[in-house]
């Protein structure tokens, strides 16, 4: 029986940084069918708060086609930092800009792999406000949410320059509460933390390969979060 996964990255990622991830999957023991959404660096570049739904088309289409090429009913998608919180506004059927996408219809099992679920970012502190005004939690209850976030550095401003790195971007995202937080060097461990939805903290695990490795895309990080994959199944009624 087919299975199909949807890959969605992260800000500043682009198709080719999830082959080896992808490429994996589709062994076993997962045996997924595994479409990467075709969002470039300068895709993500050129996205801004005010109008995420060229990214949101991209993925709505990711996912038609992957019903489409595999014949099941629902897909898996694995979400990467902020493809999370598009993820959980593709689920949605509150207008967004004029446009309504409905994806809960089509997904039985959203992985957020370092979704930050509040955020004072400039970029997308309105697209996640809208995102939890509109969806609060884990929203569907058809859908299961799960949340899997590294700790696998510490915020310290007068640190290494990795640890200084973190700090900003864990106040940035969790106010004056980051300052002394563990997180994945971008999300905090308290920020990747969805009300409702399974949570699963993995020691280790870094944001991408600036902050380290192993980071959410390399296969060797896969045994530790594993499970959340082998147990991604439709629920059959």
């Amino acid at each position: 029986m087919a299975r199909p996964l949807v890959i969605i990255g992260g800000y500043l990622t682009s198709p080719h940084d999830f082959r080896a991830l992808a490429q994996a999957l589709t062994q076993a023991p997962f045996h997924f069918q595994v479409f990467v959404t075709p969002i470039g660096r300068l895709r993500w570049a050129l996205t801004r708060d005010w109008d995420f739904r060229p990214v949101l088309r991209i993925v709505r289409e990711t996912v038609a086609q992957a019903l489409r090429e595999t014949g099941a009913q629902t897909v898996t998608i694995l979400a990467h930092s902020v493809g999370g919180t598009v993820a959980r506004m593709y689920l949605g059927d509150q207008p967004y800009k004029g446009e309504i996408y409905g994806g809960h219809r089509f997904v039985h099992h959203l992985i957020m792999l370092g979704t930050p679920h509040h955020s004072q970012e400039f970029w997308t502190r309105q697209t996640v406000g809208f995102t939890n005004r509109c969806y609060p939690g884990a929203y569907y209850n058809h859908v299961r949410y799960t949340s899997i976030i590294g700790r696998s550095i510490r915020a310290n401003r007068r640190g290494r320059w990795i640890e200084r790195m973190a700090y900003n971007s864990y106040v940035m995202i969790d106010g004056p509460a980051g300052a002394e937080a563990w997180g994945d060097g971008i999300t905090t461990l308290t920020c990747a933390a969805l009300p409702g939805a399974e949570y699963l903290v993995v020691p280790g695990l870094h944001h991408s390969p600036i902050h380290g490795r192993p980071w959410y895309g390399d296969p060797e990080g896969l045994r530790y979060w594993q499970r959340v994959l082998l147990s991604s199944a439709p629920v059959v009624v």
